[in-house]
């Protein structure tokens, strides 16, 4: 049924580029597929994405016909990395254009898609057997067996697919290793080590920007060239990790990728396709090639007109977007000096050491105080400024490890602290991490109330000790009623998920006025955190005006026998405002 269904890439996001048009990078390109001994891409592709990668249309011919890819590049890529960093991105992407395994790929994502929607996009199946098992018994009796047989299948094809899988996701691993091996023989190992370490930093600084842009939604900014400001943004985030700027771009080492890692708990993927950055930059140092006289020109210098072609990606980006309001295109000064004042605006004074990033202190007595002699430097030093992160990281294993225990991972083995266990001894390790989440929060305890006790001296000595704990009492209190709204998001997202569900009209209708209670305890509190003052320069006069008359007006979300989804979007975008207040 589903063998010849075709599998089409979407290509909205790209712009298709001719030899023609950008003689310079098919130049480029030519020389990649020379020293690659490997064939030319079948068309180019341009999007604004930070990466690069080969793709092709599958269908069920693709399994035994060659395959002509298709390469696509991101200009936000191309701004991150310099010449010999591209070449060697793409060296390694034309790697995969060698490989016979690219074939397998093919067979096995076909075999895959066959065998999933056999098992599980078989609806029109299941209700014709039951047409059929409602003519008469007698045809009941053939169903019924004919059932089971199909149930016996269905649950070997379900091991076949786990199977077919993981066997898949090592060869892809494998071709991985085998893509940066070409890789390094082109352009040698370095340029691809490097730009592997910058990766996760430029597509974190471009998220970042595009971030900034949907919080400008409703005032219709977009953005006069994304790129120029990725590469600003990539160098402030650098500034700001302590990271030197080298050839115009951030110097990212192996300790700025770990400074953060303080996980003890070690689970080798089986389903992942990628190694880990750290293992393919472990297999390229063994390769140890290095080529002399590296260009380490910007890799835009491969375009005819970088700036031009730039302003044209990120046209076709925001023009995707429907605006409430007229477009207002920002200017790179306007955009770095709203941006940094965002950034200053909600983010903690780096003197902190990033010790509240993750951390929110609320278990200070303001009772029993203590003289301090503490200092600032003491109490603010990397190593406690770590512990906060120790704890979250701590509590993300927690969590996994209690999924493994209860199956939900399929793993056999895992390390925990350089111990490996069965997945029969999670209890072990969890046990060993619940011990460890209660020093840990003991340890932050203690602290705060060092922190506590050494402010509360400190203004003592500057006669604004009430200020300070007039200021204590407010921040306890706003803690305390993030905790009461999270709460309340929570029963509010559980007593709407009948509206997925397949729900009779009479149950729909008494749900929604159970609702009740709970829309308006989500009203008043909505109006209260509109009139809060840390508020009043982050909402538009717009929403502010929409929340009053969602929390001044009855609204019907069922009427008759039908949902009114007009009123029903009225309702979600509350809550997604409640959840954006609260954040």
């Amino acid at each position: 049924k589903f063998l010849f269904k075709r599998n089409k890439t979407d290509l909205s996001n790209f712009t298709e580029v001719k030899r023609s048009e950008e003689p310079k990078l098919f130049a480029f390109i030519d020389e990649i597929v020379a020293e690659t001994k490997t064939n030319f891409p079948k068309k180019v592709f341009l999007s604004s994405e930070v990466n690069a990668s080969v793709f092709y249309d599958s269908s069920f011919w693709s399994m035994f016909l060659p395959i002509k890819k298709n390469l696509h590049i991101g200009m936000g890529l191309v701004n991150s990395v310099t010449h010999d960093e591209l070449k060697a991105i793409l060296a390694h992407e034309f790697g995969h254009f060698s490989q016979r395994t690219m074939k397998v790929g093919s067979f096995v994502y076909n075999v895959n898609q066959i065998i999933y929607n056999m098992l599980y996009d078989n609806d029109s199946y299941g209700n014709l057997i039951h047409k059929w098992g409602n003519v008469s018994g007698y045809f009941s009796i053939f169903v019924a067996a004919a059932v089971k047989i199909i149930q016996a299948i269905q649950w070997i094809l379900q091991k076949m697919y786990g199977i077919v899988n993981k066997s898949y996701m090592a060869l892809s691993r494998e071709m991985e290793f085998h893509a940066d091996e070409v890789a390094a023989n082109v352009t040698g190992y370095i340029p691809l080590k490097t730009s592997l370490l910058r990766m996760d930093l430029a597509d974190k600084s471009y998220n970042s920007i595009l971030q900034f842009y949907e919080n400008k939604f409703s005032e219709g900014w977009i953005s006069e060239n994304i790129f120029k400001e990725h590469t600003y943004i990539m160098n402030f985030f650098a500034d700001k990790q302590g990271i030197a700027i080298v050839n115009r771009l951030p110097e990212v080492k192996p300790e700025n990728t770990n400074s953060f890692n303080t996980s003890k708990l070690v689970i080798k993927n089986q389903w992942a396709s990628h190694p880990e950055i750290e293992e393919r930059i472990a297999a390229l140092e063994k390769i140890g090639i290095v080529k002399p006289n590296p260009n380490i020109e910007p890799a835009s210098s491969i375009f005819m007109d970088a700036p031009e072609t730039e302003k044209k990606l990120t046209q076709k980006l925001f023009g995707r977007v429907n605006y409430p309001t007229e477009n207002i295109k920002i200017n790179f000064d306007n955009f770095t000096k709203e941006f940094e004042a965002d950034y200053e605006r909600e983010s903690f004074n780096e003197a902190f050491k990033g010790y509240y990033n993750q951390h929110s202190p609320t278990n200070f007595s303001m009772e029993n105080i203590n003289s301090s002699t503490d200092t600032f430097e003491n109490l603010f030093n990397d190593e406690i400024a770590n512990v906060p992160r120790e704890l979250a990281t701590a509590q993300q294993d927690l969590m996994i490890l209690e999924n493994i225990k209860l199956g939900h991972y399929d793993i056999n083995t895992f390390d925990y602290e350089g111990i490996k266990y069965n997945k029969s001894e999670a209890n072990n390790a969890i046990n060993k991490i619940e011990d460890e989440i209660k020093k840990l929060q003991e340890k932050l305890t203690f602290h705060d109330q060092k922190v506590y006790n050494y402010f509360h001296a400190l203004t003592t000595q500057k006669n604004k000790t009430l200020e300070f704990e007039s200021a204590s009492k407010k921040y306890l209190n706003f803690d305390k009623k993030f905790d009461e709204n999270f709460e309340l998001n929570n029963q509010i997202t559980e007593a709407l998920e009948f509206i997925n569900k397949e729900t009779p009209f009479e149950i729909i209708r008494d749900l929604f006025e159970s609702f009740r209670p709970l829309e308006n305890k989500l009203k008043e509190e909505l109006k209260n955190l509109i009139n809060l003052p840390v508020y009043q320069n982050e909402l538009n006069s717009e929403l502010s005006k929409e929340i009053n008359e969602f929390s001044n007006k009855h609204l019907g979300y069922f009427i008759g026998k039908e949902y009114k989804n007009d009123q029903l979007q009225e309702l979600f975008k509350m809550i997604n405002t409640f959840q954006f207040l609260n954040q």
